[in-house]
Order: structure tokens, then C-alpha cells, then sequence
């Protein structure tokens, strides 16, 4: 009865994390969407988790409690906020499939930063999806580095900015992940919004309204509740691959949304990443 038990609640967990990565994944059209309304990368930043924040809000009273390591917390809150500026700035300024995929070049840098942070040595596995993500960029740029340079420069800041807040989301993890997630949609709101007022004036009517309300509910709040649920049914290396559904789905809504079609090294260079993130999932890698 048990066994019946935990497999259903193990086949529970698994849909839930497969809607919260779908629902993840529309982050490239929505953002090139609101693009094209005329926001601004801050802009659509700010607001986006801003939205997030007030919509986790009642959420993260249930279950708060006094946070045990405010520093680290508050390191965390920062690097959050500069993983969601170079991310929503890396989309607008090249393809939604570059942004993805460069961003999730995180798991790789997370293994290479790891000795210097919370002095964890690499294994030789880790080294070798390290080196075969970082081959992986270099074909990207190569094939890309004339038209979209910007664009994939701050993408790759983006993964390495994703890689240590994974490492500090690891030095915090004694906080709920809805509080923690509450805690990063504020601050960093809250930090953008004066960036997004001063130099990117809002761009107001009730359709752009709407679709903000959408990206922050949809897209970027209610995914980390429905995690959060299933997360606790599933191991972390069945978690970590039915994640990478995010980067293989977003560049498909970015091409429904907008029409844009990715370059073909993107589409081998990320096949090569998430091979290396997958490596690193079902070989026992760090989470």
C-alpha cells in the first residue's frame, strides 16, 4: 500500500514539475512581446516581479518564518536581481533561444565556482560537462559573434550570475523556497523599479497592463508554488531533467509568439549543453 502510495505521489510530483517548466518556458515570448509594446528590458523586469512578488505574497505568509542567515539571504535577494536584469536584457537583445540557452549554462558554472564559494572540489564528470558546455559556447559565438555579440555576452553573464545564486539558493536552503522566491521577486522589484522609472518611462495602456499581469502571474509567480509542491515527491536528478523542459520549450513559444527562429549552433550548441546538464543529473552530480 505504501509502494502504490509513493508512486502516486511520485507521478504527482512529476506533472506538477512538467507544468511548472511549461509554464517557465513561456518566459522568451512574453518578454519579446512586451518588447514589442515598448518596454524596456528594467522595465519589464521591475514589473514583472513585482506582479510575482504580490501574487506569492499570501503564499509566503503561511509559511514564513524568521530567516536564520539574513546576510547570505540578502546576497541571495542581489544576485536574483542580476540574474532577472542580464536575462530579460540578453532576450531583448538577441534571440530568446541564445538568452535560454547561455542561461543555462548555470549547472556548468556552478561545479567551476563551487571550490571558491563553498569550497567543493569538481569531480573529473563534472569537469568534462564543464568543458563540453564551454565547447558548446564557443561554437554559439563563433557562428553568431558578428550579429549578435551584445546580446550573447550579457547571456552568458546571465548563466554565471544563474550559477552562483544556485550556489548561494544552497548556503540559504533552511528558507522556504516559496519565502525565498517571495523575497527575490520583491527585492529585486523593488531594487529595478527605480532604474525602470528614470530611464525607461512606462509605456501604459491596458493591454501592455494585461500581459505584464499575465508574464508575472503566469510565467514567473505561480511556477514556483506548483515546484515547490511537486518538488518534494521527486529526487533532485528527476527534478533537474524535467526542468531542462524550460529551454527546449521557450525558444517554441518565442517562434509562435514573435516568429523568430533560432540559429542552427544554437540548436546544436544547446543540444550539447543540456546533454552536459542531463550527464550531470543521472551520474549523481551536485544538485
Amino acid at each position: 500500500m505504501t509502494d502504490f502510495a509513493d508512486s502516486r505521489f511520485a507521478k504527482r510530483g512529476t506533472i506538477l514539475l512538467l507544468i511548472a517548466a511549461s509554464m517557465w518556458s513561456l518566459n522568451g515570448g512574453l518578454i519579446k512581446l512586451l518588447q514589442s509594446f515598448g518596454l524596456g528590458p528594467t522595465s519589464i523586469a521591475a514589473y514583472r516581479s513585482l506582479v510575482a512578488a504580490v501574487f506569492l505574497l499570501p503564499f509566503a505568509l503561511k509559511r514564513f518564518k524568521p530567516v536564520p542567515e539574513p546576510v547570505w539571504t540578502i546576497a541571495t535577494v542581489l544576485m536574483f536581481t542580476g540574474m532577472c536584469a542580464t536575462f530579460v536584457l540578453a532576450t531583448t537583445t538577441t534571440s530568446a533561444a541564445n538568452a535560454i540557452i547561455l542561461q543555462y549554462t548555470a549547472p556548468a558554472w556552478v561545479f567551476a565556482l563551487s571550490p571558491w564559494i563553498v569550497r567543493e572540489s569538481a569531480t573529473a564528470k563534472q569537469c568534462v560537462a564543464f568543458g563540453g558546455s564551454m565547447l558548446a559556447v564557443g561554437l554559439i559565438f563563433f557562428a553568431q559573434y558578428k550579429t549578435d555579440l551584445f546580446g550573447m555576452s550579457i547571456g552568458v553573464l546571465s548563466g554565471v550570475v544563474f550559477g552562483v545564486q544556485v550556489v548561494l539558493f544552497r548556503r540559504v536552503r533552511a528558507v522556504d523556497p516559496v519565502v525565498l522566491a517571495f523575497l527575490c521577486c520583491a527585492g529585486s522589484g523593488v531594487l529595478l523599479l527605480p532604474f525602470a522609472l528614470i530611464f525607461e518611462p512606462f509605456v501604459y495602456s491596458s493591454v501592455v497592463v494585461g500581459w505584464l499581469l499575465l508574464t508575472g502571474v503566469v510565467q514567473f509567480g505561480l511556477p514556483y508554488v506548483i515546484y515547490a509542491t511537486g518538488v518534494r515527491h521527486v529526487s533532485a536528478q528527476k527534478a533537474v531533467l524535467i526542468i531542462m523542459l524550460e529551454p527546449v520549450l521557450n525558444p517554441v513559444w518565442a517562434y509562435l509568439f514573435r516568429g523568430e527562429v533560432p540559429h542552427w549552433s544554437t540548436m546544436i550548441g544547446g543540444a550539447v549543453i543540456l546533454c552536459c546538464v542531463g550527464f550531470l543529473s543521472v551520474s549523481g552530480g551536485r544538485r
